[in-house]
């Protein structure tokens, strides 16, 4: 089998199964994680810009509910998701590129945007926690566009695997 003419579609079933597998888990993985965030921090940018800088106190006599991250503990955080998210990127970014449901310019870039994301979204953190608060929208918006292009790939990737689309109905024999 020639590697340009390979695509996800004519790969062996037994091969898909596995694919299709570490698909799903990865997703719900992914998820969970996206779920741990809107608990911790509500997805609002007072609630980010809090889980990072810590509260203000409003007199010297109140004690904050939530201190400034440690310099240790955003290094790990940052270590732990950059490196995760590389993996978990760089798997997909190789399965789309089989694809026979997407353009070459479409498949480059879903292959590259997600890694320029990783790094801002995860950079900003420490915008956010040295620099300023206003580096929470990037957070935001880099964050956003990193997690609809994994949703998207995992999506065109199980379309791919199972033959099926979003538009077309399957009668099954």
């Amino acid at each position: 089998m020639n590697l340009y003419t390979l695509t996800l579609n004519t790969l062996p079933v037994t091969l898909k199964r596995v694919l299709l597998a570490m698909l799903i888990t990865m997703t719900i993985g992914v998820s969970m994680g996206l779920g741990l965030v809107f608990i911790t921090t509500s997805a609002q940018p007072d609630g980010i810009t809090s889980h990072y800088q810590g509260d203000k106190p409003v007199d010297e006599f109140e004690i904050p509910e939530k201190y400034p991250m440690p310099v240790k503990e955003l290094l790990i955080t940052t270590h732990n998701h950059v490196l995760t998210f590389t993996f978990i990127f760089g798997i997909l970014a190789v399965l789309i590129q089989f694809s026979s449901r997407l353009s070459r310019s479409m498949q480059q870039s879903l292959g590259v945007e997600p890694f320029l994301s990783i790094l801002f979204t995860f950079g900003s953190m420490w915008g956010i926690r040295f620099i300023h608060s206003g580096f929470v929208w990037l957070m935001l918006a880099s964050s956003t566009v990193m997690y609809l292009s994994f949703y998207i790939m995992v999506a065109v990737l199980v379309m791919d695997l199972t033959g099926r689309s979003v538009l077309e109905k399957r009668i099954i024999d």
